[in-house]
């Protein structure tokens, strides 16, 4: 069977960023070997685009490693996807550099299915000892503007109707804070609230993982905390973490098959897992030497399909739903 993705994310910009959150692998302030990569070329990011129509590529997602906005080609998303069906998936930080969020609504909104906007707390305290040099007060001014101005556009053209995410990451210190972003969203009528479980990539996360044996049965009970708001909000992952860590046999990966990542270098990778864990999935080639169509039928592609499932990153993978 020939597969397609219908979802690409583009890694543009992954050494740029104007924040210091303590859980990316990129910039947080526990890393203390940042390499400086530089920003994927205006003529590569061009190939991947109209390759990715070409293909049929449903939505496109620009970095998610560094801030997208800083990328100094992104015109170039908005000049190529505007014409086209294919839509953006935008996940930023909130701070709308460059342009304002006014500004940037406007030209976003039109070409977008989700934008997902990055807070880990309403009060200023909690949520700038995560996400470091972060302006929450602004950041939720931001946000207001960004969901009037979807209001504006839903309005008009009732066949584009684009959503609008609060994105937290799940840790011991920001649960009562996830809390309170599930009641501003519904309170400011935001899509959804979606979350992702810490990945432990420095020593010093290693008291915020949840899945830590000394955090027993907190995550659940968080769960069943908030699960009255289900009627009110979609809840995207806020479910229980099971005491199995084994793949169940009927389990598919939600990635493989259906979904791809292309690095700065225009190097293929095959899932969202922090770089150096992903790398050890294996090498699957360049967009320069194979085309975005063919990527999925390459031997050592579909040797990965095959085989994930003895993969240790696959086995620990957080991002794995029960079926």
């Amino acid at each position: 069977m020939k597969y397609s993705p219908w979802r690409i994310t583009i890694d543009t910009n992954p050494d740029q960023c104007n924040l210091k959150c303590i859980m990316c692998d990129t910039h947080s302030i526990y890393n203390k070997n940042q390499i400086k990569r530089q920003p994927m070329s205006s003529e590569l990011l061009d190939c991947i685009l109209k390759q990715s129509i070409d293909t049929g590529v449903k939505e496109i997602i620009p970095s998610t490693m560094g801030e997208p906005l800083l990328y100094p080609y992104f015109d170039k998303f908005i000049d190529i996807l505007m014409p086209s069906e294919t839509k953006l998936n935008l996940t930023t930080n909130g701070t709308f550099p460059k342009k304002g969020a006014e500004t940037w609504a406007r030209i976003l909104l039109p070409i977008t299915s989700d934008t997902k906007i990055s807070i880990n707390g309403i009060l200023p305290s909690l949520n700038e000892k995560i996400m470091i040099q972060a302006k929450t007060e602004e950041v939720l001014k931001n946000i207001k503007t960004y969901l009037k101005i979807r209001d504006e556009i839903k309005q008009v053209n009732t066949n584009h109707q684009p959503t609008i995410t609060l994105q937290v990451t799940f840790m011991h210190s920001n649960l009562a804070g996830i809390k309170e972003v599930i009641e501003y969203a519904i309170e400011h009528n935001v899509d959804r609230v979606k979350g992702h479980h810490l990945w432990v990539t420095y020593p010093e996360l290693e008291k915020e993982d949840l899945r830590h044996p000394e955090h027993e049965g907190i995550w659940n009970n968080f769960v069943n905390e908030v699960a009255p708001y289900k009627k009110q909000i979609n809840l995207e992952n806020f479910i229980e973490i099971s005491e199995s860590s084994s793949i169940p046999r009927h389990y598919n990966c939600q990635f493989l098959g259906k979904e791809l990542w292309i690095d700065c270098r225009g190097n293929y990778n095959v899932c969202c897992a922090p770089s150096d864990k992903r790398q050890t999935l294996g090498n699957f080639g360049n967009i320069n030497d194979i085309k975005i169509g063919d990527i999925f039928n390459t031997n050592s592609y579909k040797n990965l399909v095959e085989n994930y499932k003895n993969k240790l990153l696959c086995q620990t993978c957080l991002l794995r739903k029960a079926k």
